[in-house]
């Protein structure tokens, strides 16, 4: 590319607001093997908001559990957010651009390893559900999870929470979640800026 189209597109890149901060959104920090964490607790930058305990789950190979070294949607971890008690939530909070849109996916199935049973659990933003998903486990086992990835939009205050809430399931059979994202939604002003310095950048390089 013409170093004149660089210098001119570089400044609207950087113009865009800056990614939010969401942490350890697979799970895979701090890597210290299948952990329990109690209601209040912060564990890998998510914060356990109870009732009860959830569990960060490790992919890997154990007799009891066949297929479980193949279970995580990315990675070797995912969370079951009942853990051995009852239904439970994690949220973390972060620093976002007051206006700014962001897309906010995540893989979701549910720990297939009590059987048949119905997960249920909701997203939310700042307390305010964004979407409430459903997973059969019947049919799935460690080796095929049934994992879906989905996506909601929400809105930058500069300070939000992001909560992932059980609203489902059983001890040990809890709704599962791995591969947490998010990213800024580039408004239409900026993609169109982007847009014309890539075809300033063209017809310079014909020039």
């Amino acid at each position: 590319m013409n170093p004149r189209a660089l210098c001119f597109a570089a400044p609207l890149l950087i113009a865009l607001p800056a990614s939010a901060q969401l942490l350890n959104g697979g799970f895979e920090d701090p890597g210290l093997g299948f952990r329990n964490v109690n209601a209040g607790e912060t564990y890998g930058n998510w914060t356990n908001g109870g009732p009860s305990n959830i569990e960060f789950v490790k992919a890997e190979v154990r007799p009891s559990l066949p297929g479980l070294e193949f279970s995580a949607y990315e990675g070797s971890y995912w969370i079951d957010l009942v853990g051995t008690g009852t239904p439970s939530s994690i949220y973390q909070e972060m620093h976002t651009v007051p206006g700014t849109k962001y897309e906010i996916s995540f893989a979701y199935a549910g720990n297939p390893f009590s059987g048949a049973r119905i997960m249920t659990m909701d997203a939310l933003w700042n307390g305010a559900v964004q979407g409430s998903y459903t997973h059969n486990t019947a049919g799935h086992s460690g080796a095929d999870m049934g994992w879906t990835v989905y996506t909601f939009v929400v809105t930058g205050t500069g300070s939000d929470r992001l909560t992932f809430k059980a609203t489902g399931g059983g001890a040990a059979a809890g709704p599962a979640l791995d591969a947490v994202t998010m990213k800024i939604v580039p408004t239409p002003g900026a993609l169109a800026a982007i847009g014309i310095a890539g075809l300033l950048g063209a017809r310079r390089r014909r020039a």
